[in-house]
């Protein structure tokens, strides 16, 4: 489930959030084990853009939520809960590999 979660909201995110600035990748999901909340863990780059993509999408959450309801057909889907990794990466090591 987490793993056609993060396939499905990958695409979504890319069509409703406006980023141009920032690459956005999905690491992974866990959901919680009473199974309501589900926390989206992100990678942002630049490092300097993670709280305004974080912000971004938990405020439009509950659209993403329901895009999910519709595309996976299940009555119910834990509440989605973005949180950003701290990789601390910089352009220059990224180029140096």
């Amino acid at each position: 489930m987490e793993s056609l979660m993060a396939q499905l909201l990958a695409k979504e995110i890319v069509k409703n959030l406006e980023t141009p600035d920032a690459i956005i990748t999905i690491d992974k999901i866990e959901i919680n084990d009473e199974r309501k909340i589900a926390f989206v863990h992100l990678s942002v780059f630049p490092d300097e853009r993670k709280p305004f993509v974080v912000m971004g999408l938990n405020k439009i959450a509950p659209k993403l939520q329901w895009f999910l309801i519709q595309k996976m057909r299940v009555k119910t889907l834990p509440n989605l809960v973005f949180q950003a990794e701290h990789r601390g990466i910089t352009l220059e090591e990224i180029e140096e590999k």
